[in-house]
């Protein structure tokens, strides 16, 4: 089965609705429900348990993200639970997924909402959340923090925003993955980065580089954006991210087999220089929005999806890639 959760607005000026989408024929057909939630605003995540009993998703709402979930496949679903009150701090849900013991990882950045508001620069907090208890309480490691920050970016003078990023996946092992990126500001490339806990989230490895692609262009290395990971099976682990390493952004990946103590080599997903008339030999203009997943198959297939498209996000399209981790 597979399962796609979004939010919609079914009449101008009603509130959103968090939709829940399932196909059982490989995506030739999808049935829709509304999930019975209220006050959701924006960047829905979804998790569902290898048996398809449990579903999560967790979503911008207020007074702070809010998760709702069911154990019976969507025939009941439990009451919203805020993960954390804003009390003045915009939380940006990213990532969402089960252990195999049953826990709830979340990933998500906090930044100032004043800062936002004013659009100044502000520091960014990287969380990584774990509840036991079905989201009622939460244990919340802080792994990294950050500026955001408007234009300015490294090798970009005039990009929209920039903000370090953070996802989360847990292995069958229950080994916890967090990867993000990390910069010091405005003019400087953001690293890539990975932590690893093997005791549900109470500590942390050091960080270590997942990527530091050279920009020959520059002289300097690539800035780093938009981290998701994936696991699967015990110590197969993926990362997924946009640099600039050709002149303009594209999507990379690199993959582990042995619980990211060695790495494979960078692979080029979005290597079609065709396709869309905004895409150049030096790669795509713009990143939509902060919207992308990936996952690895039982067969060891990575596949990832992405949305890109010109500057100002006049044209955008949805693109995806797999590579057999056998390559790695």
């Amino acid at each position: 089965t597979i399962y796609v959760t979004y939010m919609d607005n079914p009449e101008p000026g009603a509130p959103n609705r968090l939709r829940l989408a399932r196909s059982r024929d490989e995506g030739r057909t999808f049935s829709a429900e509304t999930i019975p939630v209220t006050r959701v605003i924006d960047k829905p995540e979804l998790a569902v348990s290898p048996d398809g009993a449990r579903i999560a998703v967790v979503y911008e709402s207020n007074p702070g993200p809010s998760i709702v979930t069911t154990a019976d496949g969507g025939k009941i679903w439990n009451e919203a639970r805020v993960v954390e009150p804003g009390n003045g701090r915009h939380f940006w849900p990213e990532a969402l997924t089960f252990a195999p013991d049953g826990a709830l990882w979340f990933a998500v950045p906090s930044m100032s909402d004043s800062d936002i508001a004013k659009r100044l620069q502000t520091e960014v907090q990287l969380h990584v959340y774990r509840s036991t208890d079905d989201g009622r309480t939460w244990q919340d490691s802080r792994t990294s923090s950050s500026p955001r920050f408007l234009k300015g970016c490294a090798h970009d003078p005039e990009c929209r925003v920039k903000l370090p990023r953070v996802s989360v996946a847990v292995d069958s092992a229950g080994q916890a993955y967090a990867a993000y990126t990390e910069g010091r500001g405005p003019g400087h490339p953001y690293a890539l980065l990975l932590k690893s806990s093997a005791d549900s989230g109470l500590t942390w490895s050091e960080s270590r580089p997942v990527s530091r692609a050279p920009r020959p262009q520059s002289n300097d290395l690539a800035d780093h954006d938009r981290s998701l990971v994936t696991a699967h099976g015990h110590g197969r682990v993926c990362v997924v991210w946009v640099d600039a390493r050709r002149g303009a952004r594209d999507v990379f990946a690199r993959c582990s087999t042995d619980g990211a103590k060695t790495w494979g080599d960078d692979v080029w997903l979005s290597n079609r220089v065709d396709g869309a008339a905004y895409k150049s030999p030096e790669g795509f203009p713009e990143f939509y929005g902060h919207y992308g997943g990936t996952a690895i198959s039982s067969s060891g297939r990575l596949f990832a999806v992405w949305a890109e498209g010109e500057r100002g996000y006049r044209t955008v399209n949805v693109w995806f890639n797999s590579v057999s981790l056998a390559r790695n």
